[in-house]
């Protein structure tokens, strides 16, 4: 299968080294030079956008949303009915998209940044068939977990799972800093959180069990653990994050 990737920053590389082992790959950007360094490591082609969309039976569309309407300007005549077109754009609708390219196949596509290791979560919607779900689903196999939802859905699943790295990293280094605040260096305090994140995750998953019934199995009448659990309710911990994916959802990007 011939495919194309239209723009290589963080979201077009990663999936570069993903559908590079999927079959025939040419990658385009406004920085050539990023585009070629980036086609020499993964055996690809850098071309131009023009020879890419003409040639390509698959293309992933990784530029910024502000990009688009410029970009529909000099590239869709291009598309033809045969081409599958896959979005990565942000807070850009199906109906925006197919106002920009009326001729190939729309999928829209939220991955997020964990797709990187292979970890990640890809959120997809579109109006095409089964077959071409399926096709995507081939596709971005090994990326992590994915899902077809509604594009109302789509929308709340890139606040949760799309912002939502950032937030836990901030979690994290919080958590970190609390290990060099107790007496350990760095290093130490980050090996400890995250195998203790690490752990935490795994235990969930092994047992299945609900994370509060979890919880009680660590804190015990009187004891160190319900002390801390005690400040977390008291600093409104669970209504803050509420509200920080809450603002993510709400938020509209600036197009």
């Amino acid at each position: 299968m011939k495919m194309a990737i239209i723009g290589c920053g963080v979201m077009g590389s990663a999936l570069a080294r993903h559908f590079s082992k999927r079959g025939s790959l040419m990658l385009c950007d406004r920085n050539v030079e990023r585009s070629a360094a980036l086609a020499q490591e993964l055996g690809a082609v850098s071309c131009e956008i023009d020879e890419a969309i003409k040639n390509a039976e698959v293309v992933v569309l990784a530029i910024k949303p502000k990009d688009l309407e410029a970009f529909a300007k000099k590239t869709a005549t291009l598309f033809s009915a045969k081409h599958l077109l896959i979005s990565v754009l942000g807070s850009t609708s199906l109906e925006r998209l197919r106002h920009f390219f009326p001729q190939p196949i729309l999928v829209r596509a939220l991955p997020n940044l964990p797709v990187l290791c292979g970890k990640g979560i890809v959120g997809f919607a579109t109006d095409a068939s089964a077959t071409y779900q399926q096709q995507v689903n081939d596709l971005f196999q090994g990326v992590g977990l994915l899902k077809w939802l509604s594009e109302a859905h789509l929308e709340a699943l890139s606040a949760l799972a799309g912002c939502g790295p950032a937030f836990v990293f901030v979690l994290i280094e919080a958590m970190i800093d609390s290990g060099v605040f107790l007496g350990f260096n760095h290093q130490d305090a980050s090996a400890l959180v995250l195998q203790l994140l690490e752990g935490s995750v795994e235990l969930l998953k092994t047992t299945q069990k609900h994370p509060g019934e979890l919880k009680w199995q660590v804190a015990s009448p009187g004891g160190t653990t319900i002390a801390g659990l005690k400040v977390l309710e008291e600093s409104g911990v669970r209504g803050i994050l509420m509200n920080v994916f809450q603002a993510a959802f709400l938020k509209k990007p600036l197009l």
